[in-house]
């Protein structure tokens, strides 16, 4: 079972004096800047001798209060996020939300419809989503950006 670490007024304090740190949400979240997640990232993949918490430790982050496996589930999430996006996912991050949330009510009309087989979405070099729906008989084809 998931345990969440909640840090105590005079952890969050130390944790807020880190320039890496953005805020603390509900004494337990800890808001990182995309400065600091961008400088991991390229440390992570520039340097595959140094641990996650090498990282955290080299950034300022006093490792007594974060736990163990936080430095290491954030890299594993910011560098995938940065293999599938790139360096732009960090800097504009709105631009990703807005179309997940676009696309979703797409989905969601396909996903009722028993007849659906397959569903299979591209992604195009425009940034537009190419989707092929194949039913029972037949095959359509969506672009939508």
């Amino acid at each position: 079972m998931n345990r969440m670490r909640v840090y105590n007024d005079e952890e969050i304090v130390i944790l807020k004096s880190n320039p890496n740190v953005i805020e603390i949400k509900n004494n337990s979240k800890i808001i990182y800047s995309d400065k600091f997640k961008l400088w991991a990232v390229s440390e992570r993949l520039n340097h595959k001798d140094k641990t996650a918490r090498q990282i955290f430790t080299e950034a300022g982050f006093d490792m007594n209060i974060i736990d163990d496996q936080t430095p290491r589930k954030r890299l594993l999430s910011w560098v995938s996020k940065y293999k599938k996006f790139g360096e732009e996912y960090f800097v504009k991050k709105n631009k990703y939300t807005y179309k997940a949330k676009q696309n979703i009510s797409d989905l969601k009309k396909v996903f009722v419809n028993p007849n659906i087989k397959s569903l299979l979405v591209e992604q195009n070099n425009d940034g537009t989503y190419k989707y092929t729906l194949i039913e029972k008989g037949a095959t359509y084809e969506k672009i939508n950006n």
